[in-house]
Parts: C-alpha cells; structure tokens; sequence
C-alpha cells in the first residue's frame, strides 16, 4: 500500500496491518512452507527477509507515529 492509502485508514485498520507483517516468518530458509505454496501466493509478503516487508513495515510505522496516542 502507499503511504497516502495508508494515512486513509482508521488506527484500528493499521494496527491489524501492523499484526499481519509481524506474524511474517524470517525466511524462506527457515520456513516449512513448499516452493510450490510460496509460488502461489503471487505478490503478497511472506517473509520479512523481503525488502518489500521492510519498506511495508517502515512505511506503516512511520504513518502510526503520526496518530493519537493513548497511554496504557
């Protein structure tokens, strides 16, 4: 997603973002997934070793940084 796509959603709609990119595995090396299985998920980000997860998770941070914030 772009970061203007990004802004247009609600906290709640990044934070679930936020949840799915953390959950990536590391690698494909250390996955018990198939080359098969791999190959077919097309673009979307499996691993956090893809420089697409790190621009994703920057990206992401970077619009979160300028929401509200509420102390625990």
């Amino acid at each position: 997603m772009s970061t203007e796509e990004l802004r247009g959603l609600n906290t709640k709609a990044l934070l679930a973002r936020l949840e799915r990119l953390r959950i990536c595995e590391d690698s494909p090396a250390q996955s018990d997934s198939t080359d098969e299985k791999i190959a077919s998920v097309g673009n979307l980000i499996l691993f956090k070793s893809d420089p697409a997860w790190a621009k994703a998770y920057r990206d992401l941070k970077r619009v979160l940084e300028g929401r509200e914030h509420v102390e625990s």
